[in-house]
């Protein structure tokens, strides 16, 4: 049995960030669907704090793909203020404030995780998201991938500011 370790999850780039509240981890992972080439992808677990500890096994996890990628780069890069993916059972909302990114997860009724990213926090896992979405879309050029995601991003009004990824998947 051959095991691809390139896209085995201990050897893959990762960012931690950890609040009063919650932790965060953004992974670089892969979509992997039956007879086609693995699609470069994002992890965001989300869990509460117990006291000293994150509590991973209470974690929320949603996989961003090819829809929901760009709209976290927007957000990330201040194109965007908001971007919320949605599941059929779970949420993450990832919204630009003041100074830092605020990310909120919901899961169920009475779970929700949050927790603001200072700017260090947000450059990197800007920067990891970014890695993630040239890959995804094969493009060698930094300033087109840049357009494109500020052309994209100028397709929602200005006073739009519920923004929501596909609600599938």
């Amino acid at each position: 049995m051959f095991v691809d370790m390139r896209n085995h999850p201990a050897n893959q780039t990762k960012v931690r960030c950890f609040g009063s509240k919650a932790g965060l981890t953004a992974e670089a992972t892969v979509l992997l669907k039956d007879g086609e080439e693995p699609l470069a992808a994002l992890n965001l677990e989300v869990a509460p704090r117990d006291g000293e500890r994150i509590n991973w096994k209470s974690k929320i996890v949603l996989q961003l793909g090819e829809d929901d990628l760009p709209l976290l780069c927007c957000v990330c890069l201040g194109y965007l203020p908001k971007a919320e993916f949605k599941r059929p059972t779970k949420g993450i909302v990832v919204e630009r404030q003041p100074n830092r990114l605020f990310i909120s997860a919901t899961q169920g009724s009475g779970n929700c995780y949050a927790l603001p990213l200072p700017i260090a926090q947000t450059f990197r896992f800007g920067a990891l998201a970014m890695a993630q979405l040239k890959k995804q879309s094969g493009m060698d050029d930094d300033n087109l991938l840049l357009a494109s995601l500020r052309g994209a991003a100028a397709l929602y009004p200005v006073s739009y500011t519920h923004l929501r990824a596909h609600e599938t998947g």
